[in-house]
Protein backbone atom coordinates (compact mmCIF):
# COMPACT_ATOMS: atom_id res chain seq x y z
CA UNK A 1 0.00 0.00 0.00
CA UNK A 2 2.79 2.32 1.03
CA UNK A 3 4.43 1.82 -2.52
CA UNK A 4 0.97 2.32 -4.48
CA UNK A 5 0.95 5.57 -2.40
CA UNK A 6 4.70 6.76 -3.19
CA UNK A 7 3.70 5.88 -6.87
CA UNK A 8 0.37 7.97 -6.72
CA UNK A 9 2.91 11.23 -5.37
CA UNK A 10 5.60 10.61 -7.88
CA UNK A 11 3.14 10.77 -10.87
CA UNK A 12 1.10 13.91 -9.43
CA UNK A 13 4.50 15.62 -8.79
CA UNK A 14 5.48 14.96 -12.43
CA UNK A 15 2.20 16.30 -13.72
CA UNK A 16 2.63 19.09 -11.47
CA UNK A 17 5.68 19.69 -12.78
CA UNK A 18 4.65 19.61 -16.28
CA UNK A 19 1.55 21.77 -15.74
CA UNK A 20 3.82 24.77 -15.53
CA UNK A 21 5.41 24.24 -18.90
CA UNK A 22 4.08 26.87 -21.25
CA UNK A 23 5.27 28.02 -24.72
CA UNK A 24 5.60 31.60 -25.28
CA UNK A 25 5.98 33.20 -28.46
CA UNK A 26 8.74 36.24 -28.50
CA UNK A 27 8.58 38.54 -30.46
CA UNK A 28 12.56 39.62 -31.04
CA UNK A 29 12.69 43.00 -31.95
CA UNK A 30 14.72 43.10 -35.46
CA UNK A 31 18.05 45.34 -35.02
CA UNK A 32 20.13 47.22 -37.81
CA UNK A 33 22.48 44.38 -39.06
CA UNK A 34 25.81 45.14 -37.48
CA UNK A 35 29.24 44.90 -39.74
CA UNK A 36 31.83 42.22 -38.34
CA UNK A 37 35.30 40.97 -39.65
CA UNK A 38 37.06 37.53 -40.02
CA UNK A 39 40.68 38.54 -40.49
CA UNK A 40 43.49 36.20 -39.68
CA UNK A 41 46.50 36.64 -41.73
CA UNK A 42 49.08 34.29 -41.29
CA UNK A 43 53.22 33.28 -41.91
CA UNK A 44 52.14 31.26 -44.43
CA UNK A 45 53.36 31.84 -48.38
CA UNK A 46 49.93 32.66 -50.50
CA UNK A 47 47.05 34.26 -50.99
CA UNK A 48 45.89 36.37 -47.84
CA UNK A 49 41.61 36.25 -46.81
CA UNK A 50 39.61 38.64 -45.13
CA UNK A 51 35.60 38.74 -45.31
CA UNK A 52 34.05 41.70 -44.44
CA UNK A 53 29.52 40.77 -43.26
CA UNK A 54 26.89 41.96 -41.74
CA UNK A 55 25.59 39.88 -38.81
CA UNK A 56 22.04 38.38 -39.00
CA UNK A 57 19.05 37.91 -36.45
CA UNK A 58 19.95 35.52 -33.29
CA UNK A 59 16.66 33.45 -35.04
CA UNK A 60 18.10 34.06 -38.69
CA UNK A 61 19.58 31.06 -40.30
CA UNK A 62 20.18 32.74 -43.27
CA UNK A 63 23.75 33.19 -44.54
CA UNK A 64 25.53 36.76 -43.49
CA UNK A 65 25.71 39.88 -46.42
CA UNK A 66 28.66 40.16 -47.56
CA UNK A 67 30.27 44.30 -47.37
CA UNK A 68 31.97 44.52 -50.62
CA UNK A 69 32.22 48.35 -51.14
CA UNK A 70 35.21 48.53 -48.16
CA UNK A 71 38.50 49.33 -48.90
CA UNK A 72 41.09 47.46 -46.80
CA UNK A 73 44.54 47.62 -45.74
CA UNK A 74 46.97 45.50 -43.95
CA UNK A 75 50.57 47.40 -43.43
CA UNK A 76 53.35 45.69 -41.76
CA UNK A 77 54.01 48.41 -39.13
CA UNK A 78 58.07 47.13 -38.96
CA UNK A 79 58.61 47.33 -42.79
CA UNK A 80 56.03 49.93 -43.50
CA UNK A 81 54.85 47.87 -46.40
CA UNK A 82 51.13 47.78 -47.14
CA UNK A 83 49.75 45.72 -49.07
CA UNK A 84 45.72 46.23 -50.43
CA UNK A 85 42.78 43.62 -50.67
CA UNK A 86 40.36 43.55 -52.96
CA UNK A 87 37.59 42.62 -52.83
CA UNK A 88 36.38 39.17 -55.66
CA UNK A 89 33.71 36.39 -55.29
CA UNK A 90 32.61 36.94 -51.05
CA UNK A 91 36.09 38.08 -49.94
CA UNK A 92 38.79 40.33 -50.00
CA UNK A 93 42.33 38.75 -50.88
CA UNK A 94 46.02 39.88 -51.41
CA UNK A 95 47.94 37.63 -53.33
CA UNK A 96 51.87 38.56 -52.33
CA UNK A 97 53.60 35.99 -55.17
CA UNK A 98 54.36 32.32 -55.62
CA UNK A 99 56.66 31.52 -52.04
CA UNK A 100 56.04 34.99 -50.84
CA UNK A 101 54.31 35.47 -47.29
CA UNK A 102 52.67 38.74 -45.62
CA UNK A 103 53.13 37.55 -42.22
CA UNK A 104 56.70 37.90 -40.66
CA UNK A 105 56.79 36.53 -36.93
CA UNK A 106 58.29 38.90 -34.68
CA UNK A 107 56.41 42.37 -37.17
CA UNK A 108 53.06 44.17 -35.94
CA UNK A 109 50.53 45.04 -38.24
CA UNK A 110 47.77 47.30 -38.72
CA UNK A 111 44.36 46.60 -40.49
CA UNK A 112 42.74 49.22 -42.04
CA UNK A 113 39.09 49.58 -43.59
CA UNK A 114 37.51 52.66 -45.04
CA UNK A 115 33.83 52.16 -45.25
CA UNK A 116 30.98 54.83 -45.62
CA UNK A 117 33.38 57.58 -45.18
CA UNK A 118 34.80 56.21 -41.95
CA UNK A 119 38.16 54.67 -41.58
CA UNK A 120 38.77 51.50 -38.80
CA UNK A 121 41.58 50.62 -37.68
CA UNK A 122 42.97 47.30 -35.71
CA UNK A 123 46.41 45.91 -35.05
CA UNK A 124 48.22 42.26 -33.91
CA UNK A 125 51.51 41.40 -33.50
CA UNK A 126 53.03 37.89 -35.26
CA UNK A 127 53.84 36.00 -32.46
CA UNK A 128 56.56 32.45 -32.49
CA UNK A 129 55.20 28.85 -33.04
CA UNK A 130 57.09 25.44 -31.83
CA UNK A 131 57.45 23.18 -34.66
CA UNK A 132 55.06 19.59 -34.08
CA UNK A 133 57.69 17.11 -33.62
CA UNK A 134 55.93 14.09 -34.11
CA UNK A 135 52.66 12.17 -34.03
CA UNK A 136 52.55 8.74 -32.18
CA UNK A 137 49.71 6.61 -33.68
CA UNK A 138 48.19 3.16 -30.58
CA UNK A 139 45.43 0.98 -31.74
CA UNK A 140 43.39 0.40 -28.77
CA UNK A 141 40.13 -2.42 -28.20
CA UNK A 142 36.89 -0.93 -26.72
CA UNK A 143 36.87 -0.11 -22.83
CA UNK A 144 34.88 1.66 -20.70
CA UNK A 145 34.29 5.18 -22.69
CA UNK A 146 36.80 4.85 -25.63
CA UNK A 147 35.56 2.95 -28.75
CA UNK A 148 38.22 0.71 -30.12
CA UNK A 149 39.97 2.44 -33.08
CA UNK A 150 43.69 4.28 -33.54
CA UNK A 151 44.19 6.61 -30.86
CA UNK A 152 46.95 9.76 -32.15
CA UNK A 153 48.41 12.52 -29.80
CA UNK A 154 51.47 14.98 -30.82
CA UNK A 155 54.46 16.35 -29.52
CA UNK A 156 55.72 19.87 -28.83
CA UNK A 157 57.80 21.55 -26.89
CA UNK A 158 57.03 25.17 -25.92
CA UNK A 159 59.43 27.91 -26.73
CA UNK A 160 62.21 29.16 -23.80
CA UNK A 161 62.11 32.66 -22.32
CA UNK A 162 58.56 34.25 -22.77
CA UNK A 163 54.94 33.63 -22.09
CA UNK A 164 53.71 32.06 -25.50
CA UNK A 165 49.48 31.89 -26.56
CA UNK A 166 49.25 28.76 -28.72
CA UNK A 167 45.62 27.60 -30.77
CA UNK A 168 45.58 24.02 -31.71
CA UNK A 169 43.46 22.52 -34.57
CA UNK A 170 43.13 18.76 -35.37
CA UNK A 171 42.09 17.58 -39.37
CA UNK A 172 40.70 14.18 -40.38
CA UNK A 173 41.83 13.10 -43.73
CA UNK A 174 41.76 17.03 -45.01
CA UNK A 175 38.61 18.19 -43.24
CA UNK A 176 38.35 20.06 -39.74
CA UNK A 177 37.78 17.16 -36.92
CA UNK A 178 34.27 18.28 -35.79
CA UNK A 179 34.72 15.41 -33.17
CA UNK A 180 37.48 16.77 -30.81
CA UNK A 181 37.48 20.55 -29.48
CA UNK A 182 40.25 23.49 -30.82
CA UNK A 183 42.30 23.74 -28.07
CA UNK A 184 44.15 27.04 -26.53
CA UNK A 185 47.18 26.97 -24.44
CA UNK A 186 49.73 28.86 -22.95
CA UNK A 187 52.97 27.84 -22.64
CA UNK A 188 52.13 24.23 -23.35
CA UNK A 189 49.66 24.04 -20.78
CA UNK A 190 46.12 25.53 -19.77
CA UNK A 191 47.12 28.47 -17.60
CA UNK A 192 49.75 31.12 -17.43
CA UNK A 193 50.57 30.44 -13.83
CA UNK A 194 51.44 26.56 -14.78
CA UNK A 195 55.08 27.07 -15.05
CA UNK A 196 55.45 24.89 -18.28
CA UNK A 197 57.82 27.56 -19.77
CA UNK A 198 59.90 25.49 -22.07
CA UNK A 199 58.73 22.15 -21.42
CA UNK A 200 56.17 18.97 -23.44
CA UNK A 201 52.83 20.36 -24.11
CA UNK A 202 50.94 18.42 -21.60
CA UNK A 203 49.14 15.45 -22.35
CA UNK A 204 45.39 16.03 -22.31
CA UNK A 205 46.72 18.81 -24.99
CA UNK A 206 48.58 15.86 -26.66
CA UNK A 207 46.02 13.48 -26.42
CA UNK A 208 43.36 16.01 -26.97
CA UNK A 209 43.71 15.45 -30.83
CA UNK A 210 41.31 11.73 -30.75
CA UNK A 211 37.84 11.58 -29.59
CA UNK A 212 37.38 8.61 -27.47
CA UNK A 213 33.74 8.36 -29.34
CA UNK A 214 35.07 8.46 -32.77
CA UNK A 215 38.87 7.24 -32.80
CA UNK A 216 41.02 7.17 -36.22
CA UNK A 217 40.58 4.52 -38.68
CA UNK A 218 43.39 2.91 -40.37
CA UNK A 219 43.73 4.67 -43.76
CA UNK A 220 42.97 8.21 -41.84
CA UNK A 221 45.53 10.97 -42.30
CA UNK A 222 45.65 12.98 -39.15
CA UNK A 223 46.97 16.43 -39.58
CA UNK A 224 47.64 18.71 -36.11
CA UNK A 225 48.13 22.59 -36.43
CA UNK A 226 49.60 24.30 -33.91
CA UNK A 227 48.94 28.29 -34.32
CA UNK A 228 51.15 30.88 -32.41
CA UNK A 229 49.00 33.92 -31.40
CA UNK A 230 48.89 37.02 -29.30
CA UNK A 231 47.51 37.25 -25.60
CA UNK A 232 45.13 39.72 -26.81
CA UNK A 233 43.52 36.94 -29.83
CA UNK A 234 43.65 34.29 -27.38
CA UNK A 235 41.67 35.78 -24.80
CA UNK A 236 39.17 37.11 -27.98
CA UNK A 237 38.79 33.50 -28.64
CA UNK A 238 38.58 31.85 -25.66
CA UNK A 239 35.38 34.59 -24.94
CA UNK A 240 34.09 33.53 -28.28
CA UNK A 241 34.19 29.69 -27.41
CA UNK A 242 32.51 30.63 -23.90
CA UNK A 243 29.81 31.96 -25.50
CA UNK A 244 29.11 29.26 -28.45
CA UNK A 245 29.38 26.83 -25.92
CA UNK A 246 27.31 28.51 -23.37
CA UNK A 247 24.03 27.18 -22.19
CA UNK A 248 22.59 24.40 -19.41
CA UNK A 249 21.57 24.76 -15.96
CA UNK A 250 24.30 27.07 -15.27
CA UNK A 251 24.43 29.53 -18.62
CA UNK A 252 25.88 32.73 -18.52
CA UNK A 253 23.94 35.60 -19.83
CA UNK A 254 25.22 36.18 -23.26
CA UNK A 255 27.20 38.70 -23.82
CA UNK A 256 28.87 40.83 -27.17
CA UNK A 257 32.49 39.35 -27.37
CA UNK A 258 34.96 42.52 -27.58
CA UNK A 259 36.41 43.52 -31.28
CA UNK A 260 40.22 45.64 -31.48
CA UNK A 261 38.91 47.56 -34.17
CA UNK A 262 38.22 51.10 -33.57
CA UNK A 263 36.59 53.75 -35.65
CA UNK A 264 39.66 56.72 -35.97
CA UNK A 265 36.48 59.33 -36.51
CA UNK A 266 36.28 61.03 -32.90
CA UNK A 267 33.07 61.44 -31.56
CA UNK A 268 31.84 58.26 -33.74
CA UNK A 269 29.80 55.60 -32.20
CA UNK A 270 29.85 53.12 -35.49
CA UNK A 271 31.38 50.08 -34.77
CA UNK A 272 32.76 47.03 -36.38
CA UNK A 273 33.25 43.76 -34.42
CA UNK A 274 35.05 40.98 -35.36
CA UNK A 275 38.62 40.30 -34.61
CA UNK A 276 41.79 41.23 -36.53
CA UNK A 277 44.80 38.48 -35.74
CA UNK A 278 47.77 37.61 -37.20
CA UNK A 279 48.93 33.88 -36.53
CA UNK A 280 52.44 31.83 -37.23
CA UNK A 281 51.49 27.97 -38.14
CA UNK A 282 53.61 24.65 -37.66
CA UNK A 283 51.84 21.57 -38.73
CA UNK A 284 52.30 17.66 -39.11
CA UNK A 285 50.68 14.87 -40.80
CA UNK A 286 50.37 11.01 -40.48
CA UNK A 287 48.75 8.14 -42.16
CA UNK A 288 47.58 5.63 -40.19
CA UNK A 289 48.97 2.37 -41.81
CA UNK A 290 49.55 0.32 -38.69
Amino acid sequence: MKKFILYILVITGAAAFTSCEKVIDLEVPVGDPVPYIDAWITDKPGPQQIKFLKAVGYLDNSAPPVISDATIKVTDLTTSQTYDFTYNNGAYTHDPGAGVSIGVIGHEYKLSITWQGETFEAKDKLNRVPPVDSITVEFKEKKGGEEEGYYAKFYAKDLVGATDYYWIRTYRNGVLNQNVNEMWSIDGAYYEDANSDGFNFIVPIREGITSDEKPYLKGDEVKVVVRGISKDAHGFIRLLTDQLANGGLFAKVLANVPTNVATQKQGSSNKILGWFGTVSESELSKKIEE
